[in-house]
């Protein structure tokens, strides 16, 4: 254990001597702040509708009409119909609704739409507008009194996810990519390191040694892993889920150290194991999509660690009924870590025996 940490201590003073640990430190400040600052909250863009409603069923739908616009929820009431193609030419993305009612009583509406109306939205709007008059002009006879009452909406779970902000939902991504997949590449450099300066070449004499020099390497890629973690973590989200989310993060970087210690066994120089370092980073990015669009989530991206780090980070940092998935993650990324640390020792102390890391 002593030897561990002489090793731990010399790893960390050259980090800093290096400037390799507060390069780290700085870049996860600034993707902190950008992040926090310039990431927005929210990227939908909601649709605008200029209506002139001739016949007053706004009003019977609650919306109080009053001298000039009233905009709410992307509906601008507006009171001629010049308004409504003036605001179309100033808002290229928006529509207009022009409602009328002929002389036996039936709803006439016109809508006004750009040259590139997304269809999908236009449909949207018939859906609603068909919905909305056969209300108030029912076809066959006057609706029950129940159609009338205000419809309460029940969420099934504890929170809503359609409320966290965007720039937060990005933080799992960023830390998986920043720090989680760090391991990989910090681990063939640390090595590498050693090789230049020739250290290594003393655990050929005592390869029963070789295990507290890779204990050391961990512990380093752990520690700056807790520093740099909770700098992105602690101003983002605060302290709810930290101790789950850090536990999901240290795993993934064991599992990408110990990657980067079977790469640093066959290679000696950083750059000669990029194209692999390229690849395994690509992979291990690939399930964010699924994050992001659940609707694409084939099996065989279970088969990615990063997968479990993602949804794990995910629920711990936004509980929703989920913590089933926290426990989950730790058990499969567990399940990775463990083998892959016997196996990357042993690979690593094979080679040096045999004189081939040299």
């Amino acid at each position: 254990m002593k030897r561990v940490l002489n090793l731990y201590k010399k790893d960390i003073i050259l980090g800093i001597k290096d400037v390799f640990i507060l390069l780290e430190i700085a870049f996860s400040v600034i993707m902190m702040l950008l992040i926090l600052l310039v990431v927005p909250k929210s990227i939908e863009q909601e649709d605008t509708v200029f209506i002139y409603d001739r016949t007053g069923m706004t009003a019977r739908l609650g919306v109080e009409m009053r001298e000039g616009n009233v905009q709410m929820n992307g509906q601008i009431f507006v009171d001629s119909r010049e308004a409504v193609i003036e605001g179309m030419i100033e808002n290229k993305s928006a529509v207009g609704l022009i409602i009328e009612k002929d002389p036996q009583g039936k709803f006439r509406t016109e809508l006004l739409t750009q040259p590139y109306s997304n269809a999908s939205q236009l449909n949207y709007l018939e859906v609603i507008l068909e919905d909305i008059f056969s209300v108030f002009s029912p076809p066959f006879g006057t609706y029950p009194p129940d159609v009338y009452r205000a419809v309460s909406v029940i969420a099934l779970e504890d929170n809503l996810r359609d409320s966290i902000p965007f720039n937060r939902m990005l933080l799992p991504i960023v830390i998986v990519t920043m720090i989680g997949i760090v391991g990989l590449f910090a681990m063939i450099s640390m090595i590498a390191q050693e090789k230049v300066d020739d250290t290594i070449r003393a655990y050929r004499v005592a390869p029963s040694s070789i295990y507290a020099f890779i204990a050391s390497k961990h512990l380093v890629l752990l520690t700056i892993s807790i520093v740099t973690f909770s700098v992105m973590y602690l101003p983002i989200i605060g302290f709810g889920g930290y101790l789950p989310a850090l536990l999901i993060t240290l795993l993934t970087v064991i599992i990408g150290s110990c990657l980067g210690i079977l790469l640093g066994s066959f290679y000696d120089e950083p750059m000669a194991s990029f194209g692999w370092v390229f690849l395994l980073m690509l992979v291990f990015t690939l399930p964010a999509i699924s994050l992001l669009a659940p609707v694409f989530s084939p099996d065989w991206l279970r088969i990615i660690p990063s997968y479990y780090t993602l949804f794990g980070l995910d629920a711990a940092m936004f509980p929703d009924n989920n913590a089933h998935i926290i426990g989950q993650s730790i058990l499969l990324l567990t399940a990775w870590a463990v083998p892959l640390v016997l196996i990357s020792a042993r690979v690593f102390r094979s080679r040096i025996r045999k004189g081939g890391i040299l």
